[in-house]
């Protein structure tokens, strides 16, 4: 049994040895024997976001405000616009929010507005990534039975993606040091996250793997990322969903599918690591005792799920090599 942050220190040197060329065929297999190595948690009380209310109208004045200042004739820099900082930790408190107002329709769509139309100074986009990106955002509760703290880190992810698109083709805003740690927080969250729930009734979305795979396709198109962080970030989704015992049910397998066979299609280095990952579970259906339990039997149709939606992206979308071995298995994993 080790702590989160024996389990950071654990990914951070996996990721280094990658690097270093030392760790490639097992990284699978050391990323799961650290994960195995978090039980999961009791449940404990979640701590969710007040004065929804009171945040939703600083969103409504603020966007009133600023589709002023876009229909306006006069010039853009005649406008004194500028969202407070304590307006904004505001705001963004309520990405954690059960109710899909003030978070889904309230915040998220807030927070994209103002990043997408380069309403926040550069400041306070570091600032918003450093919140997002913290062990409070993005592993609260995460080892717990399924609570109302997903809501919390999925959307983070959702927005951390957002300040990834935004560095890679704006001005990038992000230090090399606040990038490498948004790197390494998003793989272990990847690697970490359980609750595969996506519309959850009147609370509406949570999403978490589709957010994950929104995330980590911005990580695989940073063009001056090296290879070797990659395949490191590749590890860890596979290695995450590898542990999966949830059914994801609203599209999140297609969605993660797509990113991972879209850079497996750049270099045969990622669709080497694809390939012994999809035998290496494979092999684990061979040799191990059919499934006994509920959660067995879902981690077995999950990776099914995954090898024939490698199919339904179609042969000129797959690396050869995986699309046939995939051809290949799909009777047995049927």
């Amino acid at each position: 049994m080790i702590e989160l942050d024996e389990l950071k220190k654990e990914f951070i040197t996996l990721r280094q040895k990658v690097r270093n060329g030392d760790v490639f065929q097992s990284l699978g297999e050391l990323m799961k024997e650290s994960l195995h190595k978090m039980p999961p948690q009791s449940l404990t009380t979640v701590s969710l976001p007040v004065d929804g209310e009171f945040a939703l109208k600083r969103m409504q004045n603020y966007t009133q405000r600023a589709d002023q200042m876009t229909e306006s004739e006069t010039a853009t820099e005649d406008f004194d616009f500028q969202v407070k900082d304590t307006d904004l930790a505001l705001i963004v408190e309520q990405l954690a929010s059960p109710l899909p107002k003030y978070r889904d329709t309230g915040a998220f769509f807030f927070l994209s507005d103002m990043i997408q139309n380069d309403l926040l100074s550069e400041e306070q986009l570091r600032w918003l990534t450093d919140y997002l990106v913290s062990d409070e955002q993005l592993f609260a509760h995460i080892l717990e039975p399924q609570n109302d703290a997903i809501y919390r880190r999925s959307f983070s992810v959702l927005v951390l993606s957002l300040l990834l698109f935004s560095n890679r083709i704006k001005t990038p805003f992000m230090s090399e040091t606040q990038l490498n740690h948004v790197i390494d927080q998003v793989a272990l969250y990847a690697a970490l996250e359980r609750d595969g729930r996506g519309f959850i009734d009147e609370n509406g979305w949570a999403h978490a793997f589709t957010h994950i795979g929104n995330a980590v396709a911005e990580i695989f198109l940073m063009p001056d990322l090296v290879r070797a962080d990659k395949v490191f970030v590749l590890g860890a989704v596979l290695a995450g969903y590898h542990e999966l015992s949830q059914p994801l049910t609203f599209g999140e397998t297609e969605r993660l599918v797509e990113v991972i066979t879209h850079i497996s299609k750049q270099h045969e280095l990622y669709a080497d690591y694809l390939l012994l990952t999809l035998k290496m579970w494979r092999k684990d259906l061979v040799t191990q005792t059919p499934p006994k339990t509920q959660q067995q039997w879902q981690q077995l149709y999950n990776r099914s799920q995954f090898f024939h939606e490698i199919l339904l992206r179609g042969k000129n979308e797959v690396p050869e090599a995986v699309f046939d071995y995939v051809s290949v298995t799909k009777n047995y994993l049927a």
